[in-house]
């Protein structure tokens, strides 16, 4: 007697287990998105390993057995790098967009849309561009939007911007300037 009832207690318990979890909801990993940082790059000056030694005017090296060579002892007050400046083509700017992607399995099964609107300081235009990632691994990733030479030097800078992630169809993650305003030219006061 004793042992069926203690078999009747296990049926029970073990009822009230798998019961419990046919009544719980199954809830999938997720998948989540996250703008870590929107950075913006100004490109004018070549960076130091383009940048070139250049001799030092008006220094009396004399003391100094280099004789104009850069060695690094004697005659290195002689010389100093001169910054120089990118060709016109190369000038403007860059912003440097860095979003993690999380989930369930190595690859999105989906597409995911990255959408850049901004506003240059000329005009009151919302401009976009986008880009699909097809097959995206989940991560760390880097997305660089270009802003050179003759489109800056006609539009300007940028005044405000704004990314998003849309995975699928529906806005994921977003970020904008703290002088974004779609419906409008931005207008600072002076």
């Amino acid at each position: 007697m004793k042992s069926a009832g203690r078999a009747a207690a296990v049926l029970a318990a073990a009822c009230a287990a798998g019961c419990a979890a046919i009544t719980q909801p199954y809830k999938a990993p997720q998948t989540g998105f996250h703008i870590a940082s929107v950075k913006r790059e100004d490109k004018l000056l070549a960076i130091d390993g383009q940048s070139r030694l250049v001799q030092n005017r008006g220094i009396n090296s004399g003391g100094s057995r280099s004789g104009g060579k850069f060695t690094g002892l004697g005659g290195i007050e002689k010389w100093r790098y001169e910054a120089r400046f990118l060709p016109p083509e190369k000038q403007g700017e860059e912003y440097v967009v860095v979003f993690d992607v999380k989930g369930p399995e190595k690859t999105l099964p989906r597409p995911l849309t990255l959408a850049f609107e901004y506003m240059y300081l000329k005009g009151n235009e919302v401009h976009s561009t986008k880009k699909v990632y097809e097959d995206l691994p989940v991560g760390r990733h880097k997305y660089v939007w270009k802003n050179l030479g003759a489109q800056n030097a006609e539009n300007g800078d940028i005044a405000s911007w704004r990314v998003s992630l849309a995975y699928d169809g529906a806005e994921a993650a977003s970020m904008h300037s703290a002088l974004w305003r779609p419906w409008g030219k931005v207008v600072l006061d002076d």
